[in-house]
């Protein structure tokens, strides 16, 4: 493991016991998600799925860097075949402690997202990455060459991510909008391009289906955890309307479908 893998290792095993992370499994967060699994994605994100993979029920669904593991608790829970997939050892322990009080069989596997070393070619129907992931990935083209090998024939790519759009500015809300580098400049910070995402999908030799473009809809794309604390309902209630939050006319993330041929 190179050196900047062990640094990314250690940094999630570090923090899968913040704060943040803990608030992520509360009691009340949990029960929400328990109650109803849709909840664990984005507003759009599993309706945009379920057009093109249909009744998830039954399909092997692989994570990668699945992370606080809500889309793996609530995929279990609408019956799909579930491998959560993550570089730290930490959230997946964290997430086992979960899934097993609640009796769910969701299969625990350490793996680097842009590799998948530990899967066998053809092994899933579908792939699925969320929020945060594609800013740790140093070569796009492989992760997504190797999204490609372990998806059967047909099987599908889903992923939700923060818009590249959003990557040149500053992302300040309230603010006027405020360019601190340009929308090529990919590295050092791997900000992925939309072209960059949907050509890695292409040579891995999957077709895009369908892309959508989301609009914030709460606070939490514009402010940390800690910030949040602090904000009061009346200061963030129009924070979503790009007429009071000039930002907010960017759409925020991006999802996307793709099929493997």
């Amino acid at each position: 493991m190179e050196d900047r893998d062990i640094q990314v290792k250690n940094y999630w095993n570090e923090i899968s016991d913040s704060e943040w992370y803990q608030s992520l499994r509360t009691e009340d967060r949990l029960g929400r998600l328990r109650k109803e699994p849709g909840s664990a994605f984005y507003s759009g994100v599993l309706e945009l799925i379920e057009r093109y993979v249909g009744d998830l029920r039954g399909k092997k669904i692989l994570l990668p860097s699945s992370g606080d593991n809500h889309a793996a608790f609530a995929l279990a829970l609408m019956g799909a075949k579930v491998t959560s997939a993550d570089i730290s050892e930490r959230q997946l322990e964290n997430a086992r402690e979960i899934s097993d009080k609640w009796g769910l069989d969701i299969d625990y596997v350490c793996s680097d997202t842009t590799y998948l070393s530990e899967f066998e070619d053809g092994a899933f129907d579908m792939v699925y990455t969320s929020n945060g992931t594609l800013s740790w990935i140093t070569d796009i083209d492989e992760m997504y060459r190797n999204i490609g090998r372990v998806l059967k024939i047909g099987g599908y790519s889903a992923m939700y991510d923060v818009h590249p759009f959003t990557r040149p500015f500053t992302m300040e809300a309230w603010k006027e909008p405020k360019i601190r580098k340009s929308y090529s400049d990919v590295m050092p910070d791997l900000h992925w391009r939309v072209q960059d995402i949907v050509n890695a999908n292409s040579k891995a030799g999957m077709m895009v289906l369908e892309m959508a473009e989301i609009d914030s809809s709460d606070a939490s794309f514009w402010y940390t955890y800690d910030e949040l604390k602090t904000k009061t309902p009346e200061e963030i209630s129009d924070i979503s309307d790009w007429k009071h939050n000039p930002m907010a006319a960017i759409p925020a993330w991006i999802a996307i479908v793709a099929q493997k041929q």
